[in-house]
Protein backbone atom coordinates (compact mmCIF):
# COMPACT_ATOMS: atom_id res chain seq x y z
CA UNK A 1 0.00 0.00 0.00
CA UNK A 2 1.38 3.37 -1.02
CA UNK A 3 2.03 5.71 1.86
CA UNK A 4 0.37 9.12 1.90
CA UNK A 5 2.43 12.21 2.51
CA UNK A 6 1.28 12.56 6.14
CA UNK A 7 2.72 9.11 6.87
CA UNK A 8 5.97 10.11 5.19
CA UNK A 9 6.11 13.25 7.33
CA UNK A 10 5.65 11.11 10.46
CA UNK A 11 8.56 8.91 9.39
CA UNK A 12 10.63 11.98 8.53
CA UNK A 13 9.95 13.42 11.98
CA UNK A 14 11.27 10.24 13.60
CA UNK A 15 14.38 10.43 11.44
CA UNK A 16 14.73 14.10 12.37
CA UNK A 17 14.98 13.11 16.02
CA UNK A 18 17.24 10.10 15.44
CA UNK A 19 19.75 11.99 13.32
CA UNK A 20 20.04 14.81 15.88
CA UNK A 21 21.84 12.53 18.34
CA UNK A 22 25.37 13.54 19.33
CA UNK A 23 26.63 10.18 18.10
CA UNK A 24 25.10 8.43 15.11
CA UNK A 25 26.35 4.95 14.29
CA UNK A 26 27.26 3.93 10.74
CA UNK A 27 24.39 1.45 10.86
CA UNK A 28 21.86 4.17 11.65
CA UNK A 29 23.30 6.48 8.98
CA UNK A 30 23.08 3.71 6.38
CA UNK A 31 19.46 2.99 7.32
CA UNK A 32 18.69 6.67 6.99
CA UNK A 33 20.26 6.76 3.55
CA UNK A 34 18.36 3.65 2.50
CA UNK A 35 15.10 5.26 3.63
CA UNK A 36 15.85 8.46 1.71
CA UNK A 37 16.75 6.54 -1.43
CA UNK A 38 13.47 4.61 -1.38
CA UNK A 39 11.57 7.63 -2.72
CA UNK A 40 12.07 11.24 -3.71
CA UNK A 41 9.08 11.98 -1.49
CA UNK A 42 11.05 10.72 1.53
CA UNK A 43 13.77 13.27 0.85
CA UNK A 44 11.23 16.05 0.36
CA UNK A 45 9.43 15.09 3.58
CA UNK A 46 12.69 15.17 5.53
CA UNK A 47 13.53 18.61 4.17
CA UNK A 48 10.00 19.78 4.97
CA UNK A 49 10.21 18.90 8.65
CA UNK A 50 13.51 20.74 8.91
CA UNK A 51 15.76 17.88 9.91
CA UNK A 52 18.41 18.69 7.35
CA UNK A 53 19.37 22.07 8.76
CA UNK A 54 20.66 20.64 12.04
CA UNK A 55 23.15 18.45 10.20
CA UNK A 56 24.39 20.69 7.36
CA UNK A 57 27.55 22.68 8.22
CA UNK A 58 26.31 26.14 7.24
CA UNK A 59 28.77 28.97 6.67
CA UNK A 60 26.34 31.55 7.97
CA UNK A 61 25.81 32.13 11.68
CA UNK A 62 22.47 31.24 13.16
CA UNK A 63 20.62 33.99 14.97
CA UNK A 64 19.39 32.82 18.37
CA UNK A 65 16.39 34.95 19.29
CA UNK A 66 16.01 35.57 23.01
CA UNK A 67 12.51 36.40 24.29
CA UNK A 68 12.72 37.84 27.77
CA UNK A 69 9.19 39.22 28.15
CA UNK A 70 7.29 35.93 28.55
CA UNK A 71 9.10 34.60 31.63
CA UNK A 72 7.49 34.71 35.06
CA UNK A 73 10.06 33.59 37.68
CA UNK A 74 9.21 32.08 41.06
CA UNK A 75 12.16 33.84 42.63
CA UNK A 76 14.70 35.51 40.39
CA UNK A 77 14.53 35.73 36.58
CA UNK A 78 16.18 32.81 34.80
CA UNK A 79 19.45 33.45 33.07
CA UNK A 80 19.01 32.81 29.37
CA UNK A 81 21.98 30.88 28.04
CA UNK A 82 21.99 30.22 24.31
CA UNK A 83 23.35 26.72 23.75
CA UNK A 84 25.94 26.14 21.09
CA UNK A 85 24.46 25.01 17.79
CA UNK A 86 25.91 21.59 17.12
CA UNK A 87 26.52 20.52 13.55
CA UNK A 88 27.99 17.34 12.21
CA UNK A 89 28.35 15.50 8.93
CA UNK A 90 28.40 11.72 9.03
CA UNK A 91 31.14 9.61 7.51
CA UNK A 92 28.98 6.89 6.04
CA UNK A 93 29.75 6.60 2.31
CA UNK A 94 26.04 6.16 1.60
CA UNK A 95 25.31 9.38 3.44
CA UNK A 96 27.84 11.23 1.31
CA UNK A 97 26.38 9.72 -1.84
CA UNK A 98 23.08 11.55 -1.31
CA UNK A 99 24.56 14.79 0.02
CA UNK A 100 24.35 16.44 -3.38
CA UNK A 101 20.70 15.49 -3.73
CA UNK A 102 19.89 17.02 -0.35
CA UNK A 103 21.88 20.15 -1.10
CA UNK A 104 19.89 20.62 -4.29
CA UNK A 105 16.79 21.19 -2.13
CA UNK A 106 18.56 23.58 0.24
CA UNK A 107 16.83 26.75 -0.89
CA UNK A 108 13.40 25.10 -1.09
CA UNK A 109 13.74 23.68 2.40
CA UNK A 110 14.94 26.95 3.86
CA UNK A 111 11.88 28.90 2.84
CA UNK A 112 9.47 26.05 3.55
CA UNK A 113 10.64 25.01 7.00
CA UNK A 114 10.69 28.53 8.42
CA UNK A 115 13.11 30.30 10.72
CA UNK A 116 16.46 28.81 11.61
CA UNK A 117 16.37 30.47 15.03
CA UNK A 118 15.10 29.03 18.29
CA UNK A 119 14.43 30.38 21.75
CA UNK A 120 16.57 29.00 24.58
CA UNK A 121 15.64 28.89 28.26
CA UNK A 122 17.48 27.56 31.31
CA UNK A 123 17.22 27.50 35.10
CA UNK A 124 19.93 27.59 37.72
CA UNK A 125 20.36 24.96 40.44
CA UNK A 126 17.48 25.33 42.89
CA UNK A 127 15.45 27.59 40.60
CA UNK A 128 11.90 26.87 39.37
CA UNK A 129 10.57 29.10 36.60
CA UNK A 130 7.33 29.58 34.64
CA UNK A 131 7.38 30.20 30.88
CA UNK A 132 4.52 31.08 28.54
CA UNK A 133 5.27 30.26 24.90
CA UNK A 134 4.07 32.29 21.93
CA UNK A 135 1.23 29.81 21.28
CA UNK A 136 -0.07 30.13 24.85
CA UNK A 137 1.42 26.87 26.10
CA UNK A 138 2.52 26.97 29.75
CA UNK A 139 5.80 25.37 30.82
CA UNK A 140 7.30 25.12 34.30
CA UNK A 141 11.02 24.38 34.37
CA UNK A 142 12.47 22.61 37.39
CA UNK A 143 15.94 23.04 38.85
CA UNK A 144 18.98 22.99 36.51
CA UNK A 145 16.96 22.50 33.32
CA UNK A 146 17.49 23.62 29.74
CA UNK A 147 15.25 23.63 26.67
CA UNK A 148 15.14 25.09 23.19
CA UNK A 149 11.86 25.98 21.48
CA UNK A 150 11.17 25.95 17.75
CA UNK A 151 7.73 27.36 16.84
CA UNK A 152 6.93 26.76 13.17
CA UNK A 153 3.87 27.26 10.99
CA UNK A 154 2.98 23.56 10.90
CA UNK A 155 4.47 22.21 14.12
CA UNK A 156 5.84 23.14 17.53
CA UNK A 157 8.99 21.47 18.88
CA UNK A 158 10.69 21.62 22.28
CA UNK A 159 14.10 20.01 22.77
CA UNK A 160 14.75 19.04 26.38
CA UNK A 161 18.51 19.19 26.86
CA UNK A 162 18.54 18.47 30.58
CA UNK A 163 16.43 18.61 33.70
CA UNK A 164 12.66 18.42 34.14
CA UNK A 165 9.71 20.31 32.68
CA UNK A 166 5.96 20.36 33.24
CA UNK A 167 3.99 21.01 30.04
CA UNK A 168 0.47 22.40 29.64
CA UNK A 169 0.01 22.52 25.88
CA UNK A 170 -2.35 24.93 24.14
CA UNK A 171 -4.56 23.00 21.69
CA UNK A 172 -3.86 23.55 18.00
CA UNK A 173 -4.79 20.66 15.70
CA UNK A 174 -3.05 22.31 12.77
CA UNK A 175 0.28 22.38 14.65
CA UNK A 176 1.11 19.23 16.60
CA UNK A 177 3.44 19.68 19.56
CA UNK A 178 6.57 17.51 19.81
CA UNK A 179 9.07 17.12 22.63
CA UNK A 180 12.42 15.56 21.81
CA UNK A 181 14.04 14.04 24.87
CA UNK A 182 16.70 11.47 25.65
CA UNK A 183 15.48 8.16 24.29
CA UNK A 184 12.48 9.19 22.23
CA UNK A 185 9.79 11.48 20.98
CA UNK A 186 6.59 12.74 22.62
CA UNK A 187 3.71 13.99 20.46
CA UNK A 188 0.65 15.86 21.76
CA UNK A 189 -2.15 18.13 20.58
CA UNK A 190 -3.27 19.51 23.93
CA UNK A 191 -2.63 18.01 27.35
CA UNK A 192 -0.66 18.22 30.60
CA UNK A 193 2.37 16.05 31.23
CA UNK A 194 5.76 15.97 32.95
CA UNK A 195 9.13 14.94 31.51
CA UNK A 196 12.23 14.28 33.59
CA UNK A 197 15.52 13.70 31.83
CA UNK A 198 17.69 11.16 33.68
CA UNK A 199 20.81 11.33 31.54
CA UNK A 200 20.40 8.34 29.25
CA UNK A 201 16.62 8.01 29.42
CA UNK A 202 13.54 10.03 30.32
CA UNK A 203 10.39 9.57 32.39
CA UNK A 204 7.10 10.73 30.83
CA UNK A 205 4.10 11.10 33.16
CA UNK A 206 0.68 12.24 31.96
CA UNK A 207 -1.42 14.44 34.25
CA UNK A 208 -4.30 15.11 31.84
CA UNK A 209 -5.23 14.26 28.25
CA UNK A 210 -3.46 11.93 25.83
CA UNK A 211 0.10 11.73 24.49
CA UNK A 212 1.87 9.31 22.21
CA UNK A 213 5.49 8.29 22.78
CA UNK A 214 7.97 6.61 20.47
CA UNK A 215 10.97 4.90 22.08
CA UNK A 216 14.14 5.06 19.99
CA UNK A 217 16.32 3.03 22.36
CA UNK A 218 15.78 -0.14 20.35
CA UNK A 219 16.17 1.44 16.94
CA UNK A 220 19.33 -0.50 16.15
CA UNK A 221 17.45 -3.78 16.72
CA UNK A 222 15.05 -3.12 13.84
CA UNK A 223 15.43 -2.84 10.11
CA UNK A 224 12.98 0.02 9.76
CA UNK A 225 11.84 3.09 11.66
CA UNK A 226 8.32 1.76 12.11
CA UNK A 227 8.74 1.74 15.85
CA UNK A 228 5.66 1.15 18.01
CA UNK A 229 3.90 4.15 19.48
CA UNK A 230 2.44 3.96 22.98
CA UNK A 231 -0.59 6.00 24.01
CA UNK A 232 -0.54 7.40 27.54
CA UNK A 233 -3.46 8.86 29.50
CA UNK A 234 -3.86 10.32 32.98
CA UNK A 235 -1.82 8.67 35.75
CA UNK A 236 0.31 6.69 33.31
CA UNK A 237 4.08 6.77 33.01
CA UNK A 238 6.53 5.55 30.38
CA UNK A 239 10.32 5.35 30.44
CA UNK A 240 11.87 6.35 27.11
CA UNK A 241 15.33 5.23 26.08
CA UNK A 242 16.18 2.69 28.78
CA UNK A 243 17.69 -0.26 26.90
CA UNK A 244 17.71 -2.36 30.05
CA UNK A 245 14.00 -2.17 30.77
CA UNK A 246 10.96 -3.47 28.95
CA UNK A 247 8.69 -1.05 27.12
CA UNK A 248 5.75 -0.93 29.49
CA UNK A 249 3.14 1.60 30.56
CA UNK A 250 3.14 2.06 34.34
CA UNK A 251 0.24 3.18 36.54
CA UNK A 252 1.29 6.00 38.88
CA UNK A 253 -0.07 8.91 40.89
CA UNK A 254 0.71 11.77 38.56
CA UNK A 255 0.28 14.31 41.36
CA UNK A 256 3.47 12.96 42.93
CA UNK A 257 5.41 13.48 39.71
CA UNK A 258 4.64 17.20 39.70
CA UNK A 259 4.74 17.88 43.44
CA UNK A 260 8.06 19.65 42.83
CA UNK A 261 6.05 22.58 41.43
CA UNK A 262 5.03 23.28 45.04
CA UNK A 263 8.64 22.70 46.15
CA UNK A 264 7.75 19.34 47.64
CA UNK A 265 8.96 15.80 46.93
CA UNK A 266 6.58 12.94 47.73
CA UNK A 267 7.80 9.41 48.44
CA UNK A 268 5.76 6.27 48.91
CA UNK A 269 8.21 3.43 49.36
CA UNK A 270 11.19 4.73 47.38
CA UNK A 271 14.66 4.30 48.86
CA UNK A 272 16.57 6.84 50.91
CA UNK A 273 19.21 6.78 48.19
CA UNK A 274 16.62 7.94 45.63
CA UNK A 275 15.57 10.73 47.97
CA UNK A 276 19.13 12.00 48.32
CA UNK A 277 19.65 11.78 44.54
CA UNK A 278 16.60 13.99 44.10
CA UNK A 279 17.68 16.49 46.74
CA UNK A 280 21.10 16.88 45.14
CA UNK A 281 19.42 18.37 42.09
CA UNK A 282 18.41 21.41 44.15
CA UNK A 283 21.63 22.25 45.98
CA UNK A 284 25.14 23.12 44.88
CA UNK A 285 26.64 21.51 48.00
CA UNK A 286 26.31 17.77 47.37
CA UNK A 287 24.96 15.31 49.94
CA UNK A 288 26.59 11.89 50.25
CA UNK A 289 25.48 8.85 52.26
CA UNK A 290 28.21 7.73 54.63
CA UNK A 291 26.51 4.52 55.84
CA UNK A 292 25.52 1.99 53.19
CA UNK A 293 22.70 0.80 55.45
CA UNK A 294 20.92 4.09 54.85
CA UNK A 295 20.69 3.50 51.09
CA UNK A 296 17.83 1.02 51.15
CA UNK A 297 15.65 2.52 53.87
CA UNK A 298 12.10 2.81 52.50
CA UNK A 299 10.82 6.36 52.62
CA UNK A 300 7.17 7.32 53.06
CA UNK A 301 7.19 11.07 53.45
CA UNK A 302 6.66 14.50 51.95
CA UNK A 303 9.94 16.38 51.90
CA UNK A 304 9.77 20.16 51.60
CA UNK A 305 12.50 21.74 49.51
CA UNK A 306 13.74 24.61 51.62
CA UNK A 307 17.26 25.84 52.26
CA UNK A 308 19.62 22.86 52.46
CA UNK A 309 20.35 23.06 56.16
CA UNK A 310 16.67 23.17 57.14
CA UNK A 311 15.83 20.25 54.83
CA UNK A 312 18.68 18.14 56.20
CA UNK A 313 17.75 18.84 59.81
CA UNK A 314 14.21 17.61 59.10
CA UNK A 315 15.63 14.39 57.59
CA UNK A 316 18.04 13.94 60.49
CA UNK A 317 15.20 14.17 63.00
CA UNK A 318 12.98 11.72 61.10
CA UNK A 319 15.62 9.09 60.36
CA UNK A 320 18.09 9.42 63.27
CA UNK A 321 20.84 10.77 61.07
CA UNK A 322 23.99 12.68 61.92
CA UNK A 323 25.01 15.47 59.52
CA UNK A 324 28.72 16.02 58.97
CA UNK A 325 30.07 18.91 56.88
CA UNK A 326 33.25 17.37 55.52
CA UNK A 327 34.25 20.26 53.27
CA UNK A 328 32.86 23.43 51.78
CA UNK A 329 30.92 21.59 49.09
CA UNK A 330 30.28 18.07 50.49
CA UNK A 331 27.98 16.90 53.30
CA UNK A 332 27.94 13.34 54.65
CA UNK A 333 25.03 11.62 56.38
CA UNK A 334 25.60 8.87 58.96
CA UNK A 335 23.36 6.76 61.13
CA UNK A 336 23.36 7.90 64.75
CA UNK A 337 25.23 5.53 67.02
CA UNK A 338 22.97 3.67 69.40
Amino acid sequence: MKKNYEEMLDEATKWFILMRADEVSDERAEKFCAWVEQSDDHLTAYIDIGGFWDKLPLDQELTLEQKQDNIVPFKSPPIQKPSEVKTSWYSSRNFHSIAASIAALFVVGYFYSGSLSMDYYSTEIGEITDIVLADGSHLVMNTNSEISVDMQDDKRIVYLTRGEVFFEIAKDKSRPFYVETDGGLVKVLGTKFNIRDRGNHSDITVIEGLVSVTDHARFEETNSISLPEYKLTKDQKFILGDENSENKIQIVKSSQAVSWRMRQLIYNGQTFKELITDLNRYYKKQIKIGDLDLNNIKVIATVKIKDQETTLKALAKSYNITIEHVSGDVIYLYSQKK
